[in-house]
């Protein structure tokens, strides 16, 4: 049988009213989308239809791991999409605000920014920040401010944010950890043990850690609570199928602090992807970056017109 993924992994762009995404990005989506073969059934055939099409010769086959077609475009029925279209609403960063202000674990000062004039009132607050578009992943359509100036180039990126609609303005925290959980909505909520987020600096995904999370012990029991609680949540609007929530664990001052519900993602994440990478290959680590460990496995090589790497460890 030949199993047909959607791999729309420009959903949120779409969202968001970007119908062209660069030409480096759909590189990108595209390697990173071959590693959605794991979600399908391991005996079948499986095609990947996404934004830009892979070569064979950049899939290599493993023990366990037959390389997917990665070709451009749709297909016309699919066995498994990435984000349902229906779920714009509860992918809505509003949601999710919304969500961690009625459980009073909201960031303080995070708000929805509708104009420029209101950042422009506390873009100098003294305090680092970051403004989020409503739709977006892998850390695109953001602007950071350092909370002291707001030069004209932010400013200007800023507007051209706004224009598209309103932001979320969220105080910029120094982290100690990223990490994630995910999760599926049926008639119940199940949510898997937290794992832990590879990113920049500026909140870049780069990976995923199954084994480590860096997470102490109480942080990990309310961080699976908070996402039990999304889950219901993402439930009683209407919403079913899988989901992810992004949280942190951040320094206070000399204290130590967990955001417990930074994003919901209500669709497929890289966690998912991971895990059944995992139960595949036995491997705890996935990598989008070009710094493998040693002794990882590629899953998708680079090239010099695309250097998108694709590992496992």
């Amino acid at each position: 049988m030949t199993f047909h993924i959607n791999a729309n992994l420009s959903q949120e762009a779409e969202w968001l009213g970007v119908r062209s995404l660069p030409v480096p990005v759909r590189a990108k989506v595209g390697a990173f989308a071959a590693t959605l073969a794991a979600l399908a059934p391991p005996d079948d055939d499986v095609i990947v239809w996404t934004l830009a099409a892979v070569g064979a010769d950049r899939l290599p086959a493993l023990p366990n791991w037959t390389p997917p077609s990665v070709r451009a475009g749709a297909p016309r029925d699919a066995n498994l999409v990435w984000a349902d279209p229906a779920a714009k609403a509860v992918n809505d960063r509003r949601f999710a605000l919304e969500l961690a202000t009625s459980l009073g674990c909201a960031l303080p000062g995070a708000r929805v920014i509708t104009t420029i004039d209101e950042l422009d009132a506390i873009a100098t607050a003294t305090a680092p920040w970051v403004c989020k578009a409503l739709w977006t992943s892998a850390g695109r359509d953001r602007c950071y401010g350092d909370g002291i100036t707001f030069p004209p180039e932010l400013r200007a990126y800023a507007t051209k944010l706004l224009e598209r609609g309103p932001v979320v303005f969220e105080p910029w925290m120094s982290r100690i950890c990223d990490v994630a959980v995910c999760g599926v909505v049926g008639d119940t909520i199940d949510v898997d043990p937290p794992h832990g987020l590879l990113s920049s600096v500026r909140g870049g995904f780069h990976g995923i850690d199954l084994a480590t999370t860096n997470l102490e012990i109480a942080e990990h029991d309310v961080l699976v609570m908070i996402a039990e609680r999304a889950g219901l949540a993402l439930q009683q609007a209407g919403y079913r199928g899988p989901f992810g929530v992004d949280a942190f664990v951040y320094h206070d001052g000399d204290r130590r602090r967990l955001h417990p519900l930074c994003e919901i993602n209500a669709r497929y994440t890289f966690g998912h992807v991971a895990r059944a990478l995992g139960r595949r290959l036995g491997i705890s680590r996935v990598g989008f970056d070009h710094r493998p460990p040693s002794g990882a496995t590629v899953l998708v090589q680079p090239t010099k017109l695309d250097t998108t790497m694709v590992w496992v460890a």
